[in-house]
């Protein structure tokens, strides 16, 4: 049973720790240490706390016990807080430092294993070849998952009960978002994407508590309206944002973005100056990155024309190759944006989703800090007005002339590619990505300019006009251009070419955004204008009269069925106000669930902080009454001490350890154990001498000394025989072992060879005796029935046996019971009337008689209960034998 340190002083729980650890015993000093921290009578700090705290994170980390570290460090936090936070710092960060050092210690541990075994002139064994093959997995990730992982497991709870342990604390928020980095590192330096997403989960729910406090009377809350505060928060934001763009988790990294820029938001609503202008740079460059990842070409190039404001604002003199290098990426990022890129999809316009598709661009628009949603008109129309083409590198500004001002289908597509390949001469990294996108939009323009000026193009001249894809490629662009409904063509494989077709009416109204003052746009109407008189001039009298007629039809058409057209669509109507109001009435019963779960967490985190304000209440309470009773008991031993100085002890006591050992322990005690002592010396001594006179016992020493020769003789025998024995048992095991496995092959090979008749006989078998198992089994289930049935009539007859034995059972006893009263009321009538003074003295007997006739009455029955016979229990046919 393990001994209770509980009630002694940190000093002497250090001493003991120590005095395990000396003998190796790691966990009875963790749980010496663990009894001392649970203790709630040593709850003042001192610096012999922090080297038992010390001590004690050291061994949670050797022993690998993570639930021993939180609950230790929660308690010491409690203690520390207010008093010395420097040490809870010093503490967590030696607790981090030797986990990370463990963790070091194994992945280097796990390459040394892996470097012993890995010599390439042995050739693998057949074992490790067959685990090859099951897990799939090589030697270095086996060893990994063996060595290593448990470590990195220690690693992270480490990480999460420390940032679980000072959230929501002004005391210690640096350290909390000192750690929050840290794990942030151990994250990138391990490649641990979940355990990443869950620590950027975890700090949202933390940042959620501390707005829940802000209203609440918690204890040292975090304020947001502390500008310190809120550097911290965005200052490990944005190192999360990083990290999730090294990582290459761009959801998670969209969901930091938005919290940065809450936090942005915020922190621009206190004070203004407490976010740089290269913070927002840095910002609108990682974002620029996440909505290039995400596709959205348009978004892109938003943020990077975002960025180069801020830094042209913040330079006055904002020339030279930087300014060069990023209006070069704005404007290639800008060619890059297809058109329509800000309007709903065909799909989503089918799908009745505009608004969802309205409500992200209004988010993304947020993020960006836009009033407005960003379009690529819009965006060109900028960077023309801050003058940024004349910025951008030669090459850059020539693709731009080629894209947007120039009307030339038939040379466009050659000069785009070699303005490309000037652009990639540049020797930089960034732009080379735009040249697939700047490829997809210069092809979907030359298709429409195509569209403008032939009726048909063969494919062949088309692949030489757009070289940048193969022909089936090039179709694939055809076709997605078509779906966008910027212009109408239809492939005919027969003859190999492309049939353009006039956009109609219906399309016209798409012209308005086309129309520039470009004079190709304006060159592009007149002739859309031009077709579409040619189309309305074509219609003669002969199609107006088959026009009419068909209108007529579909007016008798809409006649006939107007009615259940109407009810349909009112019936359509009340399915959607139906789905309305059931769909409102579910989200108000999801926000009443939600505001009473926080209202019960509000109430269950006042009912503990009440819970613990009682128990400090009663630990204050409980320590004064235990000063006062030790001021009681100080006064009792002074009075002792008056009493016992003339005792013959208390002068020896005096010389041996000093008057002031009174003060700490009972007179009385120490007389005690000092009479105690001397008894046990006195024993003790007699014991010595007692073994005195064995120790020399001349006669069990000779005994020894013959003895001595005999084994040193039996020994030098044994040596000389047993290895000869040895090698004989082996040699027989050997032989033994080679034969058991020569017949072992012998009967696998045999059985291999019959497994095959042997499978087809039990199929023979089985198949033979199927009808006669379904007869046996049909017969079974017939004796089944009838047996059952039997038992039932056995046991209805054995029941009505059974009430007609009890009632003639109680017909008897009641007739038993009538005899006994008519015989009791004889007796009664019978007995003489005797005078007064006769009664009196006979009063005693008279007061026996009811008594005797009692116990007459009870024999009577006790006789009948007898002479009856006893009711038989009935025992189910399946319990019988």
């Amino acid at each position: 049973m393990r001994p209770n340190f509980q009630g002694q002083k940190p000093e002497a729980a250090l001493q003991r720790a120590y005095e395990f650890l000396s003998v190796g015993k790691q966990k009875d000093a963790l749980q010496a240490l663990h009894d001392l921290i649970k203790d709630r009578r040593h709850k003042q700090w001192t610096q012999t706390y922090e080297q038992i705290m010390l001590l004690y994170i050291e061994l949670c980390v050797n022993l690998r016990n993570s639930a021993l570290a939180k609950d230790g460090l929660y308690q010491y936090k409690i203690i520390t807080q207010q008093v010395s936070v420097k040490s809870l710092e010093t503490v967590l960060e030696k607790f981090l430092q030797l986990a990370e050092q463990k963790a070091l210690e194994a992945q280097k541990h796990s390459i040394e294993k892996i470097e012993e075994i890995d010599d390439l002139d042995v050739a693998d064994v057949p074992e490790n070849l067959l685990l090859l093959s099951v897990s799939g997995a090589v030697a270095q990730d086996r060893m990994d998952r063996t060595v290593l992982s448990p470590w990195l497991r220690f690693l992270w709870d480490a990480y999460r009960n420390c940032l679980d342990l000072l959230r929501n604390n002004v005391y210690v928020e640096n350290l909390y978002h000192q750690i929050a980095r840290q794990s942030f590192a151990f994250c990138t330096k391990y490649q641990r994407r979940n355990e990443f997403r869950k620590l950027c989960e975890m700090l949202r729910q933390h940042l959620v508590q501390i707005q829940k406090a802000q209203q609440s009377t918690a204890l040292h809350p975090i304020r947001l309206s502390n500008t310190e505060s809120l550097g911290h928060m965005l200052e490990t934001r944005l190192i999360q944002f990083d990290t999730a763009i090294n990582m290459d988790l761009w959801q998670e990294a969209f969901k930091s973005a938005e919290d940065l820029h809450s936090f942005m938001q915020l922190g621009k609503e206190k004070d203004k100056k407490i976010i740089r202008p290269t913070s927002y740079a840095n910002y609108y460059d990682k974002i620029s990155l996440v909505f290039w990842k995400g596709g959205n070409t348009l978004f892109h190039a938003a943020s990077l024309l975002q960025r180069f404001c801020i830094f042209k604002d913040m330079r006055r003199q904002f020339t030279g190759e930087e300014a060069m290098d990023q209006a070069t990426r704005v404007l290639l990022a800008t060619l890059c944006i297809p058109e329509g890129a800000e309007s709903a999809s065909m799909l989503a316009k089918h799908l009745d989703i505009e608004e969802q598709h309205s409500a992200n661009i209004r988010i993304l628009s947020s993020l960006l800090r836009l009033p407005i949603t960003p379009s690529r008109s819009g965006i060109l129309k900028e960077i023309v007005r801050l003058n940024i083409p004349e910025m951008a590198s030669p090459a850059a500004y020539a693709l731009y002339k080629c894209v947007e001002t120039e009307f030339n289908p038939l040379r466009t597509a050659a000069n785009v590619q070699m303005h490309l390949s000037n652009i990639e001469k540049l020797g930089h990294l960034e732009y080379s990505q735009y040249a697939e996108p700047v490829k997809s939009v210069v092809t979907a323009r030359i298709l429409k300019q195509l569209s403008s000026l032939y009726e048909t193009i063969s494919l062949t001249r088309l692949h030489k006009l757009i070289p940048f894809y193969e022909v089936v490629e090039l179709e694939h662009r055809l076709v997605n251009v078509c779906k966008q409904q910027s212009l109408k063509a239809r492939v005919d494989h027969r003859s190999e070419c492309i049939r353009f077709g006039h956009m109609g009416i219906a399309f016209a109204n798409d012209l308005e955004s086309e129309v520039d003052t470009n004079t190709s746009e304006v060159v592009k109407a007149r002739s859309h204008l031009a077709q579409i008189y040619n189309q309305l001039s074509q219609f003669d009298t002969k199609q107006r009269n088959v026009m009419q007629e068909k209108l007529k039809r579909q007016i008798f058409i809409y006649q006939n069925q107007k009615d259940a057209d109407f009810e349909r669509i009112l019936a359509r109507r009340k399915r959607i106000e139906l789905y309305k109001e059931t769909n409102e009435q579910v989200k108000r019963e999801k926000l009443q669930k939600e505001q009473a779960q926080a209202n019960k967490q509000e109430e269950q985190r006042r009912r503990e902080e009440l819970k613990k304000l009682q128990e400090e209440n009663k630990e204050n309470e409980r320590r004064r009454k235990l000063n006062e009773q030790e001021e009681i008991q100080r006064k009792l031993q002074s009075e002792k001490l008056k009493k016992y100085q003339a005792h013959p002890f208390f002068q020896q006591l005096v010389k041996e350890h000093g008057e002031a050992i009174f003060d700490k322990v009972d007179p009385d005690k120490l007389i005690r154990e000092k009479r105690i002592r001397f008894d046990a010396e006195r024993r003790e001594q007699q014991t010595k001498l007692q073994n005195l006179e064995k120790k020399y016992d001349h006669t069990v020493r000779a005994f020894h000394l013959e003895e001595m020769a005999l084994w040193k003789q039996l020994s030098d025998e044994r040596q000389r025989i047993y290895p000869g024995l040895h090698e004989a048992y082996e040699t027989k095991r050997i032989e033994k072992a080679v034969k058991e496995r020569e017949l072992s092959f012998e009967k696998y090979a045999y059985l291999v060879s019959a497994k095959e008749g042997a499978k087809e006989f039990m199929r023979s078998v089985i198949q033979s005796h199927a009808e006669e198992f379904k007869e046996q089994q049909a017969a079974w289930k017939q004796r089944v029935e009838e047996a059952r049935n039997k038992a039932l009539k056995d046991r209805a007859e054995r029941r009505k046996e059974q009430r007609k034995k009890e009632a003639r059972e109680a017909e008897q006893q009641q007739a038993a019971q009538a005899q006994t009263q008519k015989a009791k009321e004889q007796r009664q009538t019978q007995q003489p009337q005797k005078p007064r003074e006769v009664e009196q003295q006979q009063t005693p007997q008279t007061q026996q008689q009811p008594k005797k006739a009692k116990e007459d009455e009870q024999q009577q029955q006790a006789a009948q209960s007898q002479q009856q016979p006893q009711k038989s229990k009935y025992v189910p046919p399946s319990m019988r034998k």
